[in-house]
């Protein structure tokens, strides 16, 4: 039996260090942090999942999964700080060598644990998406984000499971804080972008590769972190915490200021998106003749374009024009990289798998076949034009039947269209009958005389038997105007 004076002593420090170890090995060993964490990665992977991820939608995407995770965290570190509370244990833990308020500090050993999940987080989300790898800019202060937000959410548990240790008060905060994340979501319409501003994950930018006060961000969210971790301290250290509370609370002041500075609600006028989006920064690679331009830090989506182009120009007559791709961002001023020169252009998403990447490549092959036959110089508007009677629309359907299998099938069935061009049942049929011919016999007419079919009054495919009577056609047609839709297709 050990006497008062043989008892090993135990220093304070040393204490809560070892009680900090233990609280570790309780918080990766419960189920709301690996509950929370499987389901963050969940989310983050099927919000992702049906694009080819960017770091601006990736970044913002991983941020609103870790919200998810901070609120895990957040019950996990409530039960864990209330515990002595709970259970008639608050007689029994006054015999430790750590007191109370020890006992507080040792707790907010959740916050560099809620930060490393964080990472993992980012990590494992990143990973699942192999092997496709975000295009863009990467923003290390966008990606912090991830990093802060679950440490957030941790120490807030701290702090409730120290003013409110009930079992109650755990979900009822995490309640709360869904319930202020959801009010700070309304805030940006607000005057002055202070909404936007203090809203934990940052929004995308108003036009791809444009600039974002995501650092200042990141300095809200830590000064936000820090004044909680304060006030969670205070009882042990109540002048240091009051000191960090202050300087914590004015630089998130000052940063949730300038952020609401830069993000105030502008006009933008062509010349702001020349320098991001305009003919000048696009990377352009030529090949088989054709033109493909990608915004900054996209170019790895040009292997993409040409799976769904190049089925086209395989067709395609070898004196014929191929048609330029160009990709846009939020913005288009609607001129063409090269006056007079087709071109089609993509936006700055793409799908990733499944139907998805089927739809974004079959919506490409379409845009592609019609600006190459001519009946639509530019594939960019949403207004439709007057394609019946032309030949160029029958051969238009029997290139796209061509170019894609499956639309052989749909092409008999009368279920094959064409973007933005209207037409009937005759040019349909029109179009079956070629199939019907041998496909030498209809490439080698389109060849003789693709210079004709370009004409949208020609009747270049009557020498294989093609019937219809062309519109006819104003002398000196008006210029095709996005909005004008109903014209004949020029």
């Amino acid at each position: 039996m050990l006497i008062e004076a043989d008892r090993p002593r135990v220093s304070v420090p040393a204490a809560t260090m070892a009680l900090a170890r233990v609280e570790t090995r309780h918080l990766l060993r419960g189920a709301f942090f690996w509950g929370g964490l499987i389901l963050s990665v969940a989310l983050g992977v099927v919000w992702s999942w049906t694009r080819m991820p960017s770091w601006d939608t990736f970044s913002q995407n991983a941020g609103m999964s870790s919200l998810v995770l901070a609120t895990s965290l957040l019950i996990g570190a409530h039960l864990a700080t209330g515990r002595d509370h709970r259970a008639g244990a608050d007689e029994t833990t006054r015999t430790m060598p750590a007191g109370r308020r020890r006992r507080g500090v040792a707790m907010l050993v959740v916050v560099p644990v809620a930060a490393v999940s964080g990472v993992v987080l980012y990590l494992i989300e990143l990973l699942l998406l192999m092997p496709t790898w975000p295009v863009g800019r990467f923003d290390p202060w966008a990606a912090a984000v991830v990093v802060v937000i679950p440490a957030i959410g941790a120490v807030v548990g701290v702090l409730a499971g120290r003013l409110m240790p009930a079992v109650a008060a755990g979900p009822l905060s995490a309640v709360a804080f869904t319930v202020l994340l959801i009010g700070l979501r309304v805030l940006p319409s607000s005057p002055g972008g202070y909404g936007e501003a203090v809203w934990l994950v940052p929004n995308q930018p108003w036009e791809v590769g444009a600039s974002r006060p995501t650092g200042w961000h990141l300095l809200y969210l830590l000064g936000v972190l820090v004044a909680i971790t304060a006030v969670a301290a205070w009882r042990a250290w109540p002048k240091i915490s009051a000191a960090v509370l202050i300087a914590a609370v004015a630089s998130a002041g000052l940063a949730v200021d300038r952020q609401s500075s830069a993000s105030v609600i502008e006009i933008h006028y062509p010349e702001d998106t020349e320098p991001l989006t305009g003919v000048a920064v696009l990377s352009c690679q030529a090949d088989r003749e054709v033109r493909y331009c990608a915004l900054p830090h996209h170019e790895g989506w040009i292997g993409l374009w040409r799976e769904a182009v190049e089925p086209v120009i395989a067709h395609l007559p070898p004196g014929a024009v191929r048609p330029a791709v160009r990709q846009v961002g939020n913005s288009h001023n609607l001129q063409p990289m090269t006056p007079g020169m087709p071109e089609i252009i993509t936006a700055a998403s793409w799908g990733r798998i499944g139907a998805w990447a089927d739809d974004s490549r079959g919506r490409m092959t379409r845009d592609y076949v019609v600006a190459a036959i001519g009946v639509r110089r530019q594939a960019l508007f949403y207004d439709s034009c007057e394609g019946a009677g032309q030949h160029r629309t029958v051969a238009a359907l029997w290139l796209l039947a061509q170019a894609t299998p499956g639309d052989v099938a749909r092409l008999r069935s009368g279920e094959l269209r064409l973007p933005r061009v209207n037409y009937g049942d005759a040019e349909l049929r029109a179009a079956v009958a070629l199939l019907d011919r041998p496909y030498a016999e209809v490439a080698g007419h389109l060849s003789a005389h693709w210079a004709e079919l370009l004409d949208p009054s020609s009747t270049a495919l009557a020498g294989i038997g093609v019937t219809l009577t062309p519109p006819p056609v104003p002398a000196t047609p008006e210029p095709e105007e996005p909005g004008a839709g109903g014209g004949i297709c020029r």
